[in-house]
């Protein structure tokens, strides 16, 4: 399985059967038109699809070509209640990729279960009361324990926020971690690391 940023809160994950593009954006973002395939978008709050015809953004089971996807409910940061997000854990491989998009703070062992043995975490870390920040994100990361994480939606210089949001350094320095970037995450279930290894993947296209 191999994983791209691709700007804003938005992944690709390739698995050998299908495609998968995680949180599109849209062009307010600065980042130009939407332009990577793939055969679904899982969307974790009501947004853009990009075009792409298959689309999934609610809680509940899905198949795309083999690869199996779990939507799970999830508070929005912005939210005074309700569980009006939308986790995903994508499984293919014999790998499992959770992205949360933008959550509030706090999973309940109902959650945690229903995501699983996460393998990769993408998350958000950008802060502002927009999402999570670097903080509350590596909290998330100790309670998942995945063997990678992949930090999004944070200020790279480029990207057009809502409001505005960190770099991803101090994300980094809460795991005391210091990665180079890399253009994808090439993961096999046949050598995960045993410990959390964080991946600063540089934005594609």
């Amino acid at each position: 399985m191999e994983l791209s940023y691709l700007g804003a809160g938005c992944v690709r994950v390739a698995a050998k059967s299908a495609a998968i593009v995680v949180d599109p954006y849209d062009e307010s973002a600065g980042l130009g038109k939407f332009a990577a395939k793939a055969d679904v978008a899982l969307l974790t709050q009501p947004g853009e699809s990009a075009g792409v015809s298959m689309v999934f953004d609610s809680p509940g089971e899905y198949e795309v070509k083999g690869v199996m996807i779990n939507g799970v409910a999830a508070r929005r940061h912005i939210d005074a209640d309700g569980m009006a997000g939308t986790m995903y854990a994508i499984h293919q491989d014999g790998i499992t990729v959770a992205v949360t998009g933008n959550i509030a703070p706090g999973l309940s062992k109902e959650q945690i279960e229903a995501l699983g043995k996460v393998d990769v975490l993408v998350v958000p870390v950008g802060g502002h009361g927009l999402t999570l920040d670097a903080p509350a994100a590596a909290e998330l990361v100790s309670l998942l324990e995945p063997a990678y994480v992949v930090p999004v939606h944070y200020d790279d210089g480029k990207t057009k926020y809502a409001m505005p949001q960190d770099p991803v350094e101090p994300f980094f320095k809460e795991l005391g971690a210091s990665p180079e970037p890399i253009a994808k995450l090439k993961v096999s279930g046949k050598d995960l690391p045993t410990e959390t290894v964080a991946a600063y993947l540089k934005r594609g296209e």
